[in-house]
C-alpha cells in the first residue's frame, strides 16, 4: 500500500483513500459541520477546513472527496464551481457516525448529528 518513503500507492481501502490526501481529514471534519443546504466555493471549503486552497487544488483533495461521496460538485458554464455536502451518501453517513461515536467515547466537542 505504501512505497519505501511512505507515499500511498493506489489505495485499496477506505482509510487508504483518506490517507492518500494529507489534508482530507481536515476537510472531512469541516464537511461534517457544514450546512448541507448551502453551496460552497473552493475558497469557502478551504477556509472552513483551515487548509490552503492551493493545496486542495494541487493535490486534488476536493475532487477525491467528490469521488468518495462526501461532496457533490456543481458546474455551470461561466460560473465558479461550487460544492454541496452529500448527506445522502453512505460514506458521509459512516463518517458522521464515526465522528459521533468518537466524540461520545472521548467526551469531546458536540457531535455532528
Amino acid at each position: 500500500m505504501y512505497d519505501e518513503v511512505g507515499q500511498a500507492l493506489d489505495p485499496d481501502t477506505g482509510w487508504g483513500h483518506v490517507a492518500d490526501h494529507d489534508d482530507a481529514p481536515a476537510v472531512i471534519d469541516a464537511i461534517l459541520r457544514l450546512d448541507a443546504d448551502t453551496e460552497y466555493t473552493r475558497t469557502e471549503l478551504s477556509e472552513s477546513a483551515d487548509v490552503a486552497m492551493k493545496t486542495l487544488y494541487l493535490d486534488g483533495t476536493l475532487e477525491h472527496l467528490v469521488e468518495m461521496g462526501f461532496l457533490s460538485k456543481e458546474e455551470a458554464e461561466g460560473e465558479e464551481t461550487t460544492y454541496t455536502v452529500d448527506r445522502e451518501s453512505d460514506v458521509y453517513a459512516a463518517a458522521a457516525e464515526f465522528d459521533e461515536a468518537v466524540t461520545k467515547r472521548l467526551g469531546t466537542a458536540e457531535p455532528t448529528s
